[in-house]
């Protein structure tokens, strides 16, 4: 069932359309509410039977304006929830419609964070890690940072259920590790996409949290559980290659299809640039046409006005004038 709350008003619709577009839906608002509902069930359902908000501090990262937040009302009133997210528009809207109770914090593309670390006892990050590419490890460690000892981090990710889309190709784990696509897509236009395998996340995720379930297939998306260890890693030691072939397969394999978006990069780039050249020519053709004809009708104007009988009758056509002139003035 949809939570939808008289003090939980919906942002402007530019804003909620930045995360997931829903513009396109029959009635956008109906949709931008069962998707956060979504994502509230999904994330109470993975907690731990005894879990309790009372009292706890939860943080929501790359919140936008609230989409899940918004449901988390009641909770906000027992605990101290925030959101953080570097759209300055989503923060700011969020800071003056639903603060408080609850909190937003505009962050930075990279880390820190900015806000106390070893102070929250849930973290969770729908749809962030299925973009990041270079900053991904250091983000993960920050979030690990800003646990508590024994704190849990939810943080989705894309694989075996987005492969088709986009990759182009079937699913096959052991030649994904964390695979990079689309490397200089806009953001607009949704940023690159990031294919991680289960195994993967296992190895290196694992390095720095402990692994306790890795739901499937919640919105097309892995979610795993993960309580913080309490080790100290650095970015390169938790990217460090382990002692298994499928992280040479999974290389390779991510070079091949860097290799293929590039060329069909370069073939896009050369079909659009013969497009533009094919449509300059049209362009040069049309106006030469045209400067043609107007010439012809020039010619012809000046050959018809200088004729005998275009002179035998012009005072006839200036005795036609005054007749329609001294007309005119009558009417008046």
């Amino acid at each position: 069932m949809v939570l939808i709350t008289p003090e939980a008003p919906y942002p402007p619709l530019e804003l909620a359309t930045r995360v997931f577009s829903v513009d396109a839906w029959s009635d956008p608002y109906k949709a931008y509410d069962e998707l956060g509902a979504q994502t509230k069930r999904a994330l109470t359902r993975l907690l731990p039977d005894d879990w309790s908000f009372r009292g706890k501090r939860v943080l929501d990262f790359g919140c936008g304006a609230g989409r899940t937040l918004r449901h988390f009302l009641p909770e906000a009133r027992e605990g101290e929830l925030w959101g953080a997210d570097i759209d300055a528009a989503s923060i700011e809207w969020l800071q003056e419609a639903l603060c408080p109770p609850l909190n937003a914090w505009r962050c930075a593309s990279g880390p820190p964070l900015g806000l106390e670390h070893g102070s929250f006892d849930l973290i969770w990050a729908i749809s962030v890690f299925t973009h990041l590419t270079d900053t991904s490890v250091p983000w993960l460690l920050e979030l690990r940072h800003l646990l508590k000892p024994g704190g849990l981090l939810i943080a989705s990710y894309m694989g075996r259920w987005n492969s088709e889309f986009f990759a182009g190709e079937p699913w096959e784990e052991d030649r994904v590790g964390m695979n990079v696509l689309r490397h200089t897509q806009d953001w607009d236009a949704g940023g690159p996409a990031v294919l991680i395998s289960d195994w993967w996340v296992r190895e290196h995720w694992g390095r720095a949290f402990e692994i306790l379930e890795i739901a499937p297939q919640i919105q097309n998306m892995s979610w795993p559980v993960m309580r913080r260890r309490e080790v100290e890693l650095t970015t390169e030691e938790v990217e460090a290659p382990a002692d298994d072939p499928r992280e040479y397969r999974a290389l390779r394999h991510n070079l091949r299809q860097v290799q293929r978006e590039l060329s069909e990069a370069t073939e896009r780039e050369r079909y659009e640039r013969s497009s533009r050249q094919q449509l300059e020519q049209l362009r040069a053709e049309h106006e030469r046409l045209l400067e043609e004809q107007a010439q012809a009708l020039a010619k012809l104007r000046f050959d018809y006005e200088s004729s005998l009988s275009w002179r035998l009758t012009r005072p006839l056509r200036g005795g036609a004038r005054s007749l329609r002139s001294l007309r005119a003035s009558r009417g008046r």
